[in-house]
C-alpha cells in the first residue's frame, strides 16, 4: 500500500508565508514504523504553513496514494476538512482517514465531513496495519476495531481495541518520516522524545479524561517504554541526527512513576548525560524527584499552575492541588538550580478579575523564571466546555479556527485579552511589592489590586497598545533561530543555565 499522512502543522490564521519549520509528530512516526514494517510504504506531506489548492491537488496525485491519513486536532479541523474534499478532487479512488484526538473524541464530526471515509477513534497501530492489509487484500474493513464511519446517512461505530499496554512491544518510532534536522526543534540541537502514553488525572480542560473512557483496559491507560527501552529510543535518535546537543521530554509527567523513573533517569545520567526540560505536576516534585532531575542534567521543567485561586482550580478545573503543593514544588526546583515555566489559563468559567489576580499573585510569589498565560479555550466533550456549555457562556456551535472566549457576565472578552496580555508586568510588578518592607508592602499592593481590577480601564486600548511590542519580539526570536540558531541557543544557554557543562554527569 502507498500512504501518504497529511499533518497541518501550523497554528490557525498562520499567513502562507511566514517563516516555519514544523514539529515531530511521535503519533505519526509510530504509526509509519509499524506499517513499514508490514511492507508498506509511507510518506508524510508535512505542511508547516498553509497550502494552495492548487498546490495541494498538484502533491497528491504525485504522491498517487492508496490511502491518505489526516492528523486531526481540534483548531486544525476547518483544514483537515478542506484537504480531505481536495484528496477526493485529486486522488478519488483513495481512501481517506481521520485520525488524532479531535477524531477521538469527536468521531461522529469527523465522519460526518465530506471527504473523510474513515474514523480511527483511540490509539491507531493496530487499527490501520489492519485498514491497510484488508485493502491491499480487497478484503472487507468495516468490522475492523477502532473504526467509524458514515454509510448512506447511517453512522458506524466499532469497539475499541484495548490498549496496547507493553509500549516495548512496538517498535520505535520512524523519525525518518520527518525531514529531522530542518524541524523547529532540530534548529536548536534539540531532540524531542516520548516515552510515555497517557495522564491518569482529570483535569476538565483536558481531553485525557474522555479518551481514558473509550478502552476496555483503562486502569492501563498510563504506560512508559522501559528504563533500557527508553535509553535506547534516545540513542537511536542521537546517532542519526547529530548534533544533538539538548533533549526535551514531550511526556505528559515524565516523573509520574517513582520507581520508573529513578531507574531511568540514573539510567540517562550514565548513558545520556544531555541537558533536558520536561513536564512535571507540582504534587510530584519532591526533594529528592528534584535533585535526580538537577543531577541528570534537567535545566528547565514545566509545571502547571492553571489557576491561583482555589475555587477554579478545584472546583472548575479538578486539579485538587493546594496552594502551599505549588509555592513548595517551584522552591524545591530553585533550590537545587532548575529554573521553571509556569503554564497558567485565564478566561476560565466563572472566573473574574480578583480570581485571576489571584493566579498573578502566586505566580510572583513562586518566583518562576518564565509564566504563560493562556485563553482558556473550551475543547468540545471535555467536562469544562459542558461547564461552559451549561452555564450558556458559549454557543452551541462555533468554528474551531476562531478565537473563543467565554460570554459570561463577571469577565469582558477585553478583560479576558488584558489579563493575557498584561499578565508577566503585572506578576513582576507584585514580586517588587514582595521585596518591600512590611510597612510599606500593603499600600503599593493595594494600589496594584485596585488598578488591575479596575473594570473602568481602556482595555481593549492597552492590549492593542501591547500587541506590536509582542509581535517584534517574536519575529526576533524566529529570525534569530531561522537564521543565527548558534547565537539563539548561547543566548538561551546564558537566560536558562542550560550548558552541557552545567549537566552533572
Amino acid at each position: 500500500m502507498k500512504i501518504l499522512f497529511v499533518y497541518a502543522d501550523y497554528p490557525v490564521n498562520t499567513a502562507p508565508d511566514r517563516p516555519r519549520h514544523g514539529f515531530y509528530s511521535e503519533g505519526l512516526a509510530s504509526l509509519s514504523a509499524v506499517l513499514k514494517l508490514e511492507g508498506h510504504d509511507v510518506k508524510l506531506l508535512h505542511l508547516v504553513n498553509p497550502i494552495q489548492r492548487e498546490d495541494y491537488i498538484e502533491r497528491i496525485r504525485d504522491a498517487s496514494p492508496d490511502l491518505v491519513g489526516f492528523s486531526t486536532w481540534t483548531n486544525n479541523f476547518q483544514d483537515v476538512q478542506k484537504y480531505a474534499s481536495w484528496t477526493k478532487e485529486a486522488a478519488p479512488e483513495s481512501i481517506t482517514v481521520s485520525g488524532g484526538y479531535h477524531a477521538t473524541i469527536n468521531p461522529m464530526e469527523c465522519a460526518s465531513t465530506e471527504g473523510i471515509d474513515l474514523v480511527v477513534s483511540g490509539e491507531a497501530e493496530g487499527a490501520i496495519v489492519e485498514l491497510c492489509s484488508a485493502l491491499d487484500e480487497s478484503k472487507g474493513y468495516e468490522k475492523i476495531a477502532n473504526l467509524r464511519y458514515m454509510r448512506n446517512g447511517r453512522y458506524f461505530e466499532n469497539p475499541v481495541r484495548p490498549l496496547i499496554e507493553d509500549l516495548d512491544s512496538i517498535p520505535l518510532p520512524d523519525f525518518s518520516l520527518f525531514d529531522y534536522p530542518k524541524l523547529e526543534s532540530s534548529l536548536i540541537r534539540t531532540a524531542s522524545v516520548m516515552l510515555s502514553r497517557g495522564c491518569p488525572y482529570s483535569c476538565t480542560y483536558c481531553c485525557n479524561h474522555k479518551i481514558r473512557e473509550l478502552y476496555p483496559n483503562k486502569n492501563r491507560y498510563v504506560r512508559f517504554r522501559s528504563p533500557e527501552g527508553s535509553i535506547e529510543y534516545i540513542k537511536k535518535l542521537i546517532n542519526d541526527y547529530q548534533p544533538i546537543k539538548y533533549v526535551s521530554f514531550l511526556d505528559d509527567i515524565l516523573p509520574l512513576k517513582k520507581k520508573w523513573f529513578f531507574d531511568f533517569i540514573d539510567r540517562y545520567k550514565t548513558e545520556i548525560g544531555l541537558p533536558f526540560s520536561c513536564n512535571a505536576r507540582v504534587n510530584l516534585i519532591t526533594d529528592d524527584v528534584a535533585t535526580a532531575l538537577r543531577e541528570a542534567g534537567c535545566y528547565r521543567i514545566h509545571l502547571g499552575v492553571e489557576s491561583g485561586n482555589d475555587y477554579i482550580n478545584n472546583h472548575i478545573l479538578n486539579r485538587h492541588i493546594k496552594r502551599e503543593q505549588i509555592v513548595r514544588a517551584f522552591k524545591a526546583c530553585h533550590e537545587v538550580g532548575i529554573k521553571t515555566l509556569a503554564y497558567n489559563m485565564v478566561g476560565l468559567p466563572y472566573e473574574t478579575l480578583p480570581r485571576i489576580l489571584d493566579t498573578i499573585k502566586l505566580n510572583a510569589e513562586i518566583k518562576t523564571e518564565r509564566a504563560l498565560a493562556a485563553i482558556f479555550y473550551p475543547y468540545p466533550n471535555t467536562k469544562a466546555y459542558e461547564i461552559s456549555r451549561e452555564a450558556g457562556f458559549i454557543p452551541t456551535t462555533f468554528n474551531y479556527g476562531d478565537e473563543v472566549l467565554l460570554n459570561q457576565p463577571t469577565l469582558t472578552e477585553d478583560e479576558v485579552r488584558f489579563a493575557s496580555a498584561f499578565f508577566r508586568p503585572f506578576m513582576k510588578a507584585y514580586r517588587l511589592v514582595m521585596k518591600m518592607p512590611p510597612v510599606i508592602r500593603k499600600p503599593f499592593e493595594s494600589m496594584l489590586d485596585k488598578l488591575f481590577c479596575n473594570r473602568h480601564m481602556p482595555h481593549a486600548l492597552l492590549v492593542s497598545m501591547a500587541i506590536l511590542p509582542k509581535k517584534v519580539r517574536r519575529f526576533a526570536q524566529e529570525a534569530l533561530k531561522t537564521y543565527s540558531p548558534g547565537l539563539y541557543l548561547a543566548i538561551r544557554d546564558q537566560l536558562l543555565g542550560a550548558s552541557r557543562s552545567e549537566a552533572k554527569p
